[in-house]
């Protein structure tokens, strides 16, 4: 032992190369350390010389701490001390959600990913690596070079990939998918990264969640980009599970208003088994079958905050939502309502408050736990606390079946005998009930449409048909597209002949059950069929088409994967049909041309309320000019859209005054 303390002495006696001290010349090295424990004394130690790296090139070392080998402090650095940067980012560090691209390999694969960013995505590390970062512009992850997107805007997909062909900072907001289908609005900033030789070889996306995190946003600039704080990455994870614990909610959101005191009824045996009560105290009974009620609804019965916050949810949401009523309450209607569906029902929720004897509807996307989205329509009033002065939303739900028709799936009539003219369709139950017919009903059979809605098809076809009408109503609910010559009843009671064709409402051809039929109604020329009625089912194959657009859906508005706002591109459809109606109307009737005119300018402007564009209010004061034509955005975003025409002119003006320099 004390020959090891002797060598160990030795060495440390042993002058230093010059090489190490004169590259690590730090104070403090220098000074002599005194073994005084004894045990530190006695422990062997290990002779290591310094080995001596000669560098063979005299490129720089990089990713020397990285044990992936890619230097990512270095792509930050290089990205914060950017030389002309066209987009103030703002604060950057590594818990930003932000992802790299190598752009000198093909596709752009994905070579890095922030923590953050697979927090964001719902997506893991290994999943997101390689791949190019379009497959979150679909719910399933799988999108194809060049196709055309089905589930977000091409537009902003253009413009992201034909500025990074240009190797330009650029800055969109675009509709992206969590993995599981979840949608949300990502303000994306990409900018190039250039290697030493001034060749640019990474791409860096940095994404904020515009619904979860609005006050990212700090300032917007005179270029029109946005500066934004991508540190505040605090986004709520997906909707927790049973072992999430919320706040108890009142028993005074769970009872239900009774005009009428506890009756017998209510005390029968069978009743107070089901309750588990005794029944002496009546208002407890009361309460007790009134959560009974609630449990047992197939109606989504929930009661929200104004703020849009769950205060109670019903057993129902389990198969309605498939989320159970403790994984909602405590959670913002956001966490399930569809990004663009979400800025006009908070504002219905709101307005809602300063009327409370007003019956609030609401028809909206909602993301069930697995299943996807579904529209549901709600129906409730505005409940105001007396006792603790607070106010809140009653609501019931359910699921509302949307129409859905391929536009190849339309038959269209090859026969001379029937006419090209009018046709009635007409939305019916699976039964025969008329639910809602369209207005060319009376150019077709001479009713009107309110005389019929509420009548069954029944009332009007002939005795002999109504066995085929039974038939072809029971292969719709099969999915199948059924043909049917028959006759039908007309205002004056004469039997007309008719050709009718019967649509799933609201499935393509062969895929599902329906929860309605469409039924396409046209007037023929002759009544020529004074035999049995003819019935074609169309079992194997749908009607064919050769058009471009044959598998475009005639109601793609209603899609639920769409990310653009419903209310107004129905309120857009409604503009213009109201002008293909003007122009028909004029084409065929061109002598009552200028009276019609004038009635248009008097009473058709104020039957459809204006909409703003941007953000879909229908009550300002005054209506400006928007990018797309005159009086399209309210009085507020009409405001703002003229100062950034003013702040982009100005700035225009004043690189124009800016003088060139000469050579």
């Amino acid at each position: 032992m004390s020959k090891l303390r002797e060598k160990r002495n030795e060495q440390l006696n042993q002058p230093q190369p010059a090489t190490i001290t004169s590259q690590f010349d730090l104070p403090g090295l220098d000074q002599s350390v005194n073994v005084n424990d004894q045990h530190l004394a006695e422990i062997p130690t290990i002779d290591l010389q310094p080995v001596e790296v000669e560098q063979t090139s005299d490129a720089p070392l990089t990713g020397v701490y990285s044990s992936s080998g890619f230097d990512m402090i270095g792509v930050l650095s290089r990205l914060v001390n950017r030389p002309n940067p066209q987009i103030n980012l703002g604060p950057i560090d590594m818990s930003c959600s932000f992802l790299v691209t190598d752009a000198r390999q093909y596709d752009c694969p994905i070579v890095y990913c922030s923590p953050t960013f697979e927090h964001l995505t719902g997506y893991f590390a290994n999943e997101i690596v390689g791949r190019n970062c379009r497959f979150l512009q679909a719910p399933d992850g799988q999108v194809t070079c060049g196709s055309r997107r089905t589930y977000t805007d091409n537009q902003a997909v253009y413009h992201l990939k034909a500025q990074m062909l240009q190797n330009k900072e650029h800055q969109a907001s675009i509709i992206n998918y969590r993995k599981g289908g979840q949608p949300f609005v990502n303000l994306v900033t990409v900018i190039p990264i250039c290697d030493d030789e001034n060749n640019v070889s990474f791409f860096v996306g940095l994404q904020v969640d515009l619904v979860e995190q609005p006050n990212a946003i700090l300032e917007k600039m005179k270029n029109g980009t946005y500066m934004v704080n991508y540190q505040q990455m605090n986004i709520p994870p997906y909707i927790p599970g049973g072992s999430y614990n919320s706040e108890p909610v009142d028993d005074y959101f769970r009872e239900l208003p009774s005009t009428a005191p506890a009756t017998t009824t209510l005390a029968s045996p069978d009743i107070l088994e089901l309750v588990k009560c005794s029944g002496e105290n009546e208002q407890q009974l009361q309460q007790e079958w009134n959560k009974l009620l609630l449990d047992q609804s197939e109606d989504f019965i929930h009661v929200l905050s104004l703020k849009g916050f769950f205060l109670y949810c019903s057993r129902s949401s389990s198969h309605i939502l498939e989320h159970d009523p403790e994984e909602l309450v405590g959670h913002p209607l956001s966490s399930i309502c569809h990004p663009s569906d979400i800025v006009p029902v908070m504002r219905e929720i709101k307005e809602s408050a300063g009327n409370p004897d007003k019956v609030v509807n609401l028809i909206y996307r909602v993301r069930r736990k697995y299943s996807g989205y579904m529209w549901m329509e709600c129906q409730g009033k505005v409940h105001v606390d007396q006792s603790k002065g607070r106010k809140c939303l009653i609501l019931a739900g359910r699921e509302r079946p949307m129409y859905e028709l391929i536009r190849k799936e339309i038959v269209q009539t090859t026969n001379d005998v029937i006419t090209t003219g009018p046709e009635l369709w007409v939305k019916s139950t699976l039964t025969g009930l008329f639910l809602h017919v369209t207005p060319t009903s009376d150019e077709v059979v001479g009713f009107d449409a309110s005389a019929l809605q509420g009548a069954t098809i029944y009332q009007y076809v002939g005795d002999n048909n109504v066995r085929d009408v039974t038939r072809a109503l029971d292969l719709v609910k099969e999915g199948r597209i059924v043909n049917l010559h028959h006759t039908m009843q007309n205002a004056k009671g004469d039997y007309v002949s008719v050709f009718s064709t019967f649509y799933p409402g609201d499935v393509s051809f062969g895929v599902g059950r329906p929860s309605f039929a469409l039924i396409q109604i046209r007037a023929k020329e002759s009544a020529t069929n004074d035999h049995a009625p003819i019935l074609e089912s169309l079992i194997n194959q749908a009607p064919a088409s050769d058009s471009s657009s044959a598998d475009e859906n005639i109601f793609a508005e209603l899609e639920t994967v769409r990310g653009t706002s419903w209310q107004y591109e129905l309120h857009q459809l409604q503009l213009t049909n109201r002008k293909l109606k003007e122009q028909l109307e004029s084409y065929t009737n061109p002598k009552c041309r200028k009276q019609k005119k004038k009635k248009n300018a008097a009473s058709d402007t104020s039957d459809i309320p204006k909409m703003c564009a941007q953000c879909q209010s229908t009550d300002s004061p005054e209506w400006r000019k928007g990018p797309n034509g005159p009086k399209e955005l309210c009085n507020a975003c009409g405001l703002r859209y003229a100062k950034s025409l003013a702040a982009k002119k100005s700035t225009n003006d004043t690189i124009e005054q800016q003088p060139i320099p000469t050579a």
